[in-house]
């Protein structure tokens, strides 16, 4: 049964339940405010403690704030060649973050305007996309590939390759076709000659006369694809480690020149990054029809968005 009460005591029970109440909140109100006290002095002390590593570490600990930054850049890629990223970033790139994104695939007729141009990975492609029964036989694809090429053969005065009926001469064809586009694939041949450094500036210069002679071409560059774990045993010019090198910067190439990055080494290597055994030829570095099958397909469905061109 309910206690009766007076009104006067009704009036001092309420007036004691007031003073409760807001004892109860300024004890929650301090105990707010002493959380968070702590809570900034924590991230103070944290961060004085970064401060003082990044200056007792020197350049080295500021490339993760770079590559924060470069995340961000990259994160809302969505086939397009980026513009405004840091052009003098020293660190390098994931080729994931830089990639072409995959698209719809593309009809066949998307590349009767572009032009190949390569080592003898290019020109097994050329063979098996003419000779064999990859759809890419039907289109009007210019190939300027021959073996044994690196940058600095394309950079020779008057360079000739046989493009599939006879040798023509690259520079002229290139002047005269002026591509759309154009997917270049070099390096594994350059492995065999040079060193990283002498390859990318070869790349570079190679680049800037492209754009020199057809300026309104899209430019597409194929990483250096990996080779069978035998090989690269076999043939220390063939390390993981050097491909690694020569793929680092190809694709910091392809940030700086604003172009256009097929990652075929993702797509051709194994769990372990060696080649994958089924699409190896018996030379450990070449491609089976396969595996060449393999790149035409990569390339369907992954092209620099445009809405001109004819998805399937």
């Amino acid at each position: 049964m309910a206690k009766y009460r007076t009104p006067e005591e009704k009036i001092k029970y309420r007036k004691q339940q007031r003073r409760r109440k807001l004892a109860m909140y300024s004890c929650m109100a301090l105990f707010v405010f002493v959380c968070s006290f702590s809570i900034i002095k924590a991230v103070e002390f944290f961060a004085g403690k970064v401060v003082q590593v990044q200056e007792e570490t020197g350049p080295l600990q500021h490339a993760n704030t770079d590559i924060v930054k470069q995340a961000e850049n990259w994160s809302d890629y969505t086939g397009e060649v980026a513009r405004t990223i840091n052009t003098q970033l020293d660190i390098v790139p994931e080729m994931s973050m830089v990639q072409v994104m995959e698209t719809d695939p593309v009809a066949i007729s998307y590349f009767d305007d572009a032009m190949f141009l390569g080592d003898s990975l290019a020109d097994g492609f050329k063979v098996y996309t003419r000779t064999g029964n990859l759809a890419l036989k039907d289109s009007n694809a210019c190939y300027l590939t021959q073996k044994s090429t690196t940058p600095r053969t394309f950079l020779q005065p008057g360079v000739h390759v046989d493009a599939g009926r006879g040798p023509v001469d690259v520079w002229a064809t290139i002047q005269q076709l002026q591509p759309k586009k154009m997917y270049i694939t070099l390096g594994t041949n350059a492995l065999m000659s040079m060193d990283a450094a002498t390859f990318i500036d070869g790349y570079y210069k190679l680049i800037d006369k492209i754009r020199e002679t057809s300026p309104d071409t899209m430019i597409y560059v194929t990483t250096v694809t990996p080779v069978a774990a035998w090989k690269s045993r076999q043939e220390p010019r063939m390390s993981f480690d050097k491909i690694l090198s020569f793929n680092q910067r190809i694709t910091k190439m392809c940030v700086e020149k604003d172009l256009a990055l097929i990652n075929l080494y993702d797509v051709l290597k194994s769990s372990s990054g060696y080649l994958r055994e089924e699409i190896a030829a018996g030379d450990g570095y070449h491609l089976t029809p396969t595996g060449y099958q393999q790149w035409l397909d990569y390339l369907i469905t992954h092209t620099v968005y445009n809405p001109a061109n004819q998805y399937v």
